[in-house]
């Protein structure tokens, strides 16, 4: 095969004519800077300069004037067109400067052209898209106010008496205690010490109104989440696996009560449970709106979490609750699909012997400081040894 054969035959939108000589324009594009007292000046680069293509091609046999009609309507056409370059294969152009078409007594039965292209892209303008995020954050606030609404309806210590008080104060501070011995270790998801919380329910059991607002505020919402690049996004996964895990440890009861005063102390019991429930929800759904989701596997395996925490609370709340449940509901799940499109996947690879992690991470990525995801994800023993056997590993 000589180099006669990898030559394309050229057209314009369509229409063939032959070439005898081509030049190109190509580099990039600068802008010179010139300053006083400074001998050498300083170009700036602007990126890469349009390509530019001329032609000198022509249509020659008994229907020329055809061809050459049909190339001319061709190059006055408005807009971008495809232009196979005998040389350069395919490539959308625009006309560029004047089209000299040329006739000779001498050449009859044949019109020679001179063409000149320049590639062509289209215009991009700034494309709007759907704040997922926000919305899921601005469902979850709702989620709250209803909530604190339906607890304060749910709760009441009036005209009970102080055993009954004490009662559900104690219900409070135990239900503080567990979240604070199941979330203290994570440090920032508790915004304040529970310790300053406990010591008011004395007071706070008698404005329901008050005490709701107080344990929704004792977590810290998005801001529990931590920055972190590689391996370490996993933390911000760990938290909101502890809060939704959390969220189980609160369940009502459903024992008869033999007279009014306990009656009343169960209903205060289960809405207090209820209401660290839907406490943790809130938590969690509010971090993962703010959340980075890395790890496409990683991410569907917390939104099934969330999905089945919310629709567990939904079967048992009331009107209002219900319909805030499934609004948080349908946004985190249009929120976490938005932003998984381009996470990275998780793929299974078998070293051919025991490999040192931060060999596996060069090989793989060609980057050695993510030896540390390797070793976490895989739960490795020591990083020097990569056992050869399935290691899971990002695709990206």
């Amino acid at each position: 095969m000589t180099w006669r054969d990898n030559l394309q035959k050229a057209s314009f939108r369509g229409v063939a004519f032959e070439v005898d000589t081509e030049d190109g324009t190509f580099g990039r594009r600068g802008t010179l800077h010139e300053f006083p007292q400074r001998d050498k000046p300083y170009r700036e680069d602007m990126g890469r300069k349009a390509r530019g293509f001329s032609l000198v091609g022509f249509v020659i046999g008994d229907d020329y004037m055809a061809k050459r009609d049909a190339l001319l309507a061709a190059v006055e056409k408005e807009g971008a067109g495809e232009l196979v370059h005998p040389w350069y294969g395919r490539m959308m152009v625009s006309v560029q400067d004047d089209v000299r078409v040329s006739h000779s007594h001498a050449e009859g039965g044949m019109c020679r052209f001179n063409l000149s292209f320049i590639e062509s892209g289209e215009i991009a303008f700034p494309s709007s898209g759907i704040a997922t995020g926000t919305q899921s954050i601005a469902a979850v606030n709702v989620l709250e106010q209803a909530a604190i609404a339906d607890f304060a309806s749910s709760f009441s210590v009036d005209n009970l008496p102080d055993f009954a008080v004490q009662d559900a104060v104690s219900t409070a501070s135990a239900a503080l205690s567990l979240a604070d011995s199941a979330l203290g270790n994570l440090n920032v998801v508790l915004r304040d010490p529970i310790g300053v919380l406990q010591s008011e329910l004395g007071d706070l059991v008698r404005d329901p109104m008050a005490l709701a607002t107080r344990m929704f505020g004792i977590l810290n919402k998005s801001s529990a989440l931590i920055d972190v690049v590689g391996s370490l996004s996993g933390l911000n996964f760990m938290r909101v696996f502890s809060v939704l895990n959390l969220s189980a440890n609160f369940p009502s009861r459903t024992s008869a009560a033999a007279t009014p005063t306990r009656t009343a102390m169960l209903a205060n019991y289960n809405a207090t449970q209820t209401l660290m429930r839907r406490v943790t929800l809130v938590q969690a759904a509010g971090m993962v709106a703010n959340m980075s989701l890395p790890v496409y596997d990683d991410a569907l395996s917390l939104k099934s979490k969330l999905l089945t925490a919310l629709d567990d609370e939904a079967a048992v709340a009331n009107d209002d609750v219900y319909l805030a449940l499934n609004n948080v509901r349908s946004k985190a799940f249009i929120d976490v699909n938005a932003k998984i499109k381009n996470s990275a996947r998780i793929n299974t690879v078998q070293p051919k012997e025991v490999t040192p992690a931060l060999v596996l991470a060069y090989d793989l990525y060609e980057d050695v400081a993510r030896e540390s995801e390797i070793v976490s994800r895989n739960k490795l023993r020591h990083p020097g040894f990569t056992p050869a056997i399935g290691i899971k590993v990002l695709s990206v």
